[in-house]
């Protein structure tokens, strides 16, 4: 019954739009939580848990000590316990089960680092520039990096967008993200003609007629980028530019939502553009680089001035 009910939370994720990550880790998650269960509590039905279940998962959780004699760090309880939130949100909501027990799961809050190797705008710049659009790959690359930095797109959203989710006239993107939620995005001025050469030179001649993918960005071989094909053609534009730092595509993500914000750009425009649901997310970019901050402290605070 409970390999059942797995199966069935897998398929409503899928149905519900939600990441093909998630689709994977939420049930895998839960099932680690039903191991708890068997192993620990002598429960092997899922009908018989009860929140005092939950509360003593959780603590099991926060407090034991697990491989090499350490305890859990706090982002991987977080996983685990959304799992199992969503586990009831999810399968109560479509009349899978009679319980739901999400209102009741506390999960607790992640610890927020800062992003680190977020590079200046002359830095990503020189990366951009590093890509020469040249030939098929090289107007691809300038392509997606330039989407990239512009919109702050996520690796997985800017490697499945379509091409029908282009506005070309409105020159705006209608972007997927997690937890199945849709944005729009503007794509940027400066972007499109990248954009257009891209789609009208070298994308079809990437098409595989026999298996031809929707999506905007292929591989050489008509096939979706992958994540590490992602990193690997950062790292090469890196080393063209001649810089010495270390950075993921995520990374251009953090870049994007920093140089809007010490720009001038409001956190609220920030936020919606990023897809994030918690506007703490966002908030994060304004800790990363404060020197203009601290600039306008000393130029616009009376007591900086009286001083």
């Amino acid at each position: 019954m409970n390999e059942i009910k797995l199966h069935q939370f897998a398929e409503k994720l899928e149905l519900l739009g939600y990441s093909k990550r998630s689709i994977k880790d939420y049930p895998y998650d839960f099932s680690l939580f039903l191991r708890y269960l068997a192993e620990k509590e002598n429960v092997t039905d899922i009908a018989e848990i009860t929140p005092e279940h939950i509360t003593a998962y959780h603590t099991h959780l926060q407090y034991s000590k697990f491989r090499h004699g350490r305890h859990l760090a706090t982002s991987t309880v977080v996983k685990r316990l959304e799992a199992v939130k969503k586990f009831y949100s999810i399968m109560h909501g479509e009349g899978l089960i009679e319980q739901n027990f999400a209102p009741l799961i506390s999960v607790p809050k992640k610890k927020r680092n800062l992003p680190r190797n977020v590079p200046g705008e002359k830095e990503m710049a020189a990366i951009l520039d590093a890509i020469e659009p040249e030939d098929t790959l090289t107007i691809r690359d300038r392509a997606l990096f330039e989407l990239l930095y512009a919109t702050g797109l996520r690796s997985e959203e800017v490697r499945t967008v379509t091409v029908e989710n282009l506005d070309r006239t409105e020159r705006t993107l209608f972007v997927t993200g997690k937890g199945a939620k849709d944005r729009i995005v503007p794509v940027g001025d400066w972007v499109m003609p990248y954009l257009l050469e891209y789609l009208e030179v070298s994308r079809p001649k990437l098409v595989n007629p026999r298996d031809p993918l929707p999506i905007i960005f292929l591989t050489k071989n008509g096939r979706q980028i992958n994540t590490p094909n992602l990193g690997d053609l950062l790292r090469k534009y890196i080393k063209k530019a001649g810089l010495d730092i270390s950075m993921s595509p995520h990374t251009i993500r953090h870049a994007c939502g920093t140089h809007l914000l010490k720009g001038g750009a409001d956190i609220r425009y920030v936020q919606e553009l990023l897809g994030h649901s918690d506007l703490s997310s966002t908030q994060i970019y304004t800790k990363i680089d404060i020197s203009f901050l601290k600039q306008a402290h000393r130029k616009y605070h009376p007591r900086e001035r009286s001083g």
